[in-house]
């Protein structure tokens, strides 16, 4: 029999794409859940406790093909679906995954000939703690490499609870499940396809080489701009440049993962005296070089003691980011501009048990990201789900539509029940001229009204 003429095969490649597919998605839901955790219990490596199943389908992909690069394709397919869904980590995620793809083949590498008893499974949980942990040093270098001792340890506390989650999530449950596929008669159980004597390393060094390459890339390329533009709600608006004779103040963080390390700073609440906020600023809304942005409440920025604006660099090579905030969110790299913004809230009102103004600062921890076109190209923006907002307030049991109302009096009607049940519809924040603006949309592009001031339920 001839051997075949490509070394992935057509179900190969299907098996990778189905796997990088279902990985990208789900990374979003384990993200969010993440999130979760950390609100509710606020310590050290609880959104680290699911990072194995980020990387499980990495597992997988090479438990199936049992062929060598396997890791590193799915990888790469993965970040790529992630990038492209509207994962908030941008570009960074696809060098996150194409990183754990390259740990989980090197990983593999030297039990692919071993016959001995519980080898497979030795190589599995080592490939899924080391490709999980991978991911808070990935984070950690484009946010702060630690400068202290004890910084650095908790910076490897954090990266031990990931790799314990591959070891679990990723390494046991895939072979579990590979095994039952292999009892089910799905798979066949064969050895590792070699992809040839040199032609591996080749593959791995390669992988290597781009993953550096691309690495400095996005260091240098999402780096802030030397001057950070302060405007909006104020009098006086100015570029803000650290200066010789700044006063600055040192923070230090260990416990949020992927922000551990030390900080220097103007404090923010200076910042923005400068530029004389007017009576109806109520919140700073960041804009940073990639897109994101976040607000921080005026009450924040005048009570917060570690709320500063951190520089890295100076001169023109300086760059800035926020630190110090209580939602590590608003944690902004790479800052470009800070906006006063006024108040704004939603009016709810109708057949509500306990109705109450939509106030987003009540709800910023509940908040995540989507890409939108909101009429100013797609761009990332912070929401949280309608429901979730509408279910406090207590709609009453003969409530069945709610009606969205603009500034421009349009009117959108929505199904009470549809709403409540699908987290995906959300009231997100956006920067219009008049200041603060809404609009509910799903987070996969749909937008049903900009410009909501209005939201009455029926």
């Amino acid at each position: 029999m001839s051997k075949p003429r490509y070394y992935f095969s057509t179900r190969d490649l299907l098996t990778m794409a189905v796997l990088a597919a279902l990985g990208g998605v789900v990374s979003t839901y384990v993200n969010a859940v993440g999130d979760l955790f950390q609100a509710w219990l606020g310590f050290a490596g609880t959104t680290q406790w699911a990072a194995g199943l980020h990387v499980l389908w990495l597992i997988l992909a090479v438990g199936l093909t049992r062929k060598q690069g396997v890791g590193t394709i799915t990888g790469l397919l993965k970040g790529g679906v992630e990038l492209l869904s509207g994962n908030t980590h941008g570009v960074l995620v696809v060098l996150i995954d194409v990183v754990a793809g390259v740990l989980v083949d090197i990983a593999i590498l030297p039990f692919r000939r071993s016959h001995r008893p519980g080898a497979t499974t030795l190589a599995y949980c080592l490939a899924g703690g080391l490709a999980s942990a991978s991911n808070v040093f990935v984070f950690q270098i484009f946010a702060a490499v630690p400068a202290d001792t004890l910084a650095m340890g908790a910076m490897f506390l954090v990266g031990g609870m990931a790799f314990v989650s591959g070891v679990l999530l990723a390494g046991l449950l895939g072979q579990a499940l590979l095994t039952a596929l292999g009892r089910a008669g799905v798979v066949k159980d064969q050895p590792v396809q070699p992809m040839g004597r040199w032609a591996y390393p080749v593959f791995l060094g390669v992988a290597v080489v781009l993953i550096i390459g691309v690495g400095a890339y996005l260091y240098v390329r999402l780096q802030g701009p030397p001057v950070v533009h302060i405007g909006g709600e104020v009098d006086a608006p100015y570029d803000y440049a650290l200066t010789d004779d700044a006063q600055t103040v040192t923070i230090e963080e260990r416990n949020l993962p992927g922000l551990i390390g030390t900080y220097t700073g103007v404090p923010l609440r200076e910042i923005i005296a400068r530029a004389q906020p007017r009576p109806s600023a109520s919140a700073v809304l960041v804009k940073a070089t990639d897109g994101y942005d976040f607000f921080i409440s005026m009450d924040e920025v005048q009570t917060n003691e570690r709320l500063i604006m951190a520089h890295v660099g100076s001169g023109q090579g300086a760059s800035y980011r926020i630190a110090g905030a209580s939602n590590s969110k608003a944690w902004v790299h790479n800052v470009m501009e800070i906006q006063v913004v006024a108040q704004a809230v939603v009016e709810v009102r109708g057949e509500l048990g306990n109705a109450y103004p939509y106030n987003p600062d009540e709800w910023q921890f509940e908040m995540d990201n989507a890409r939108l076109d909101l009429g100013y190209g797609v761009c990332k923006y912070q929401g949280v789900a309608l429901g979730q907002v509408l279910e406090a307030m207590h709609p009453k049991d003969a409530a069945t539509t709610i009606v969205l109302k603009s500034r421009d009096a349009q009117e959108v009607t929505l199904p009470l029940a549809d709403v409540l049940a699908d987290e995906h519809i959300r009231l997100f924040n956006y920067t219009a001229e008049q200041g603060m603006a809404f609009a509910v949309a799903r987070d996969d592009g749909q937008v049903w009204l900009t410009d909501v001031i209005e939201i009455e339920v029926r």
